[in-house]
């Protein structure tokens, strides 16, 4: 029930966030009777996301009202074992 155009999308260390806002209007009209809905939210997600993911190949699409996040993990070689002190 949203457009692309009221969705935003951002990473700023390893948390995903988004927030949107859905507008959605809707009128039928007969000769009993006249419905008229509307609904209208506001959203906002803080998503936490693994260590070993590429924020920096990070994909997004969306399309058809489904959004698509691709994170891909970090190569083995690029992961940083942090000893415990």
């Amino acid at each position: 029930g949203m457009e692309k155009e009221d969705l935003q999308m951002m990473i700023d260390g390893n948390v995903l966030y988004l927030s949107g806002e859905k507008h959605f209007e809707r009128e039928s009209r007969n000769s009993n009777y006249h419905i008229m809905e509307r609904a209208y939210g506001v959203f906002k997600r803080a998503i936490p996301l693994p260590h070993n993911v590429s924020t920096d190949d990070a994909e997004a699409n969306y399309k058809n009202g489904v959004l698509k996040i691709h994170l891909p993990k970090t190569s083995r070689e690029k992961v940083k074992n942090i000893p415990l002190t």
